[in-house]
């Protein structure tokens, strides 16, 4: 059987949790999370969808685990990831980690998070931006033979923790890593609805140096649906995750098809995921050098918006 360990077992963790129980493979799940509360409802999940060759074991604390783990999914929030990783690697031997996203606060977290993958030899360590896999995704990068136009509008989107999802996407759709990131058109700070962390209000924008666009937009007058819009060729594609249906449109004939289409929930990518890792040793996922670059040219805009705003230099992004 193979061993996987969940650190943070709230909503996202929670819906790995999920996941894990809807693979076919023999497994021993190990959940970690300083929460009773938390625990007694991943507890109850178990129990309700009474899993085959599933064997679940539920920890308050690190020091309590296996000192061997096939995987471990680190669901945290972003302020404790880092120490939380490092208190993991130096307590049990991990072959494969997946690491929810924000991954860190600080820049130099992330060279830390490199040399810890190093010194502890994991074998491989990827980031959860997911959209990349999704076969809607996979199947649009292969029609795309001109600059990319991508455009994002929604009222609840929350620009600080939900960008690097479509900064991966981006990078992906348009093979371009360097992206410059643009925050001069941020509005204002919210409290986030996560206790302890902010949000950020207004566009922001990203570029690649052939001219590709992308702009994420998200304040108060910004559409109650949730819509991503991508114009290439000579087509427009509206895909509307939440509807789970997308809008083709020729620019040429102004043609209009319309098609349902499936927008993956975490735990079946979970599934899919941790079946691929487990058995043959991949994952569509970014790694994590590659996430790394996103995310810490994200970090470093973000705290420059921060530190303008709130009057201070910020070094620590208060995103999670």
């Amino acid at each position: 059987m193979f061993k996987v360990l969940i650190i943070g077992s709230g909503n996202i963790g929670y819906r790995h949790f999920e996941g894990l129980l809807k693979t076919d493979l023999s497994l021993k799940i190990y959940v970690m999370d300083p929460s009773v509360e938390a625990l007694n409802l991943v507890q109850k999940c178990y129990k309700d969808s009474n899993p085959i060759e599933k064997t679940c074991y539920f920890f308050e604390s690190l020091k309590d685990i296996p000192d061997q783990m096939d995987l471990c999914i680190i669901a945290t929030s972003s302020k404790v990831r880092l120490e939380v990783a490092e208190t993991l690697l130096k307590t049990t031997s991990v072959k494969y980690l997946i690491l929810e996203k924000v991954l860190f606060q600080k820049e130099s977290d992330y060279d830390q998070m490199s040399s810890l993958l190093k010194e502890y030899n994991v074998k491989g360590c990827w980031v959860n931006c997911p959209l990349r896999t999704f076969p809607i995704f996979r199947d649009l990068k292969e029609k795309i033979k001109t600059r990319l136009s991508y455009y994002i509008e929604y009222r609840n989107f929350g620009i600080g923790c939900n960008s690097i999802h479509q900064l991966d996407l981006f990078s992906f759709l348009t093979n371009c890593l360097d992206l410059k990131i643009e925050t001069s058109k941020l509005e204002n700070i919210v409290e986030s609805k996560r206790k302890g962390y902010l949000e950020v209000l207004g566009i922001l924008t990203a570029c690649t140096n052939k001219e590709d666009t992308l702009i994420i937009s998200s304040n108060i007058q910004s559409s109650p649906e949730y819509f991503m819009k991508l114009k290439f060729n000579e087509e427009i594609w509206t895909i509307f995750p939440l509807l789970e249906k997308i809008t083709v449109e020729g620019t040429q004939n102004n043609e209009i098809i319309e098609k349902v289409i499936n927008y993956p929930k975490q735990s079946s990518i979970t599934s899919l995921l941790v079946t691929d890792l487990l058995l043959l040793g991949k994952c569509s996922l970014p790694d994590y050098e590659t996430s790394k670059k996103l995310h810490v040219n994200l970090i470093k805009n973000l705290n420059s918006f921060f530190s303008k705003v709130l009057d201070h230099k910020v070094i620590e992004c208060p995103i999670t």
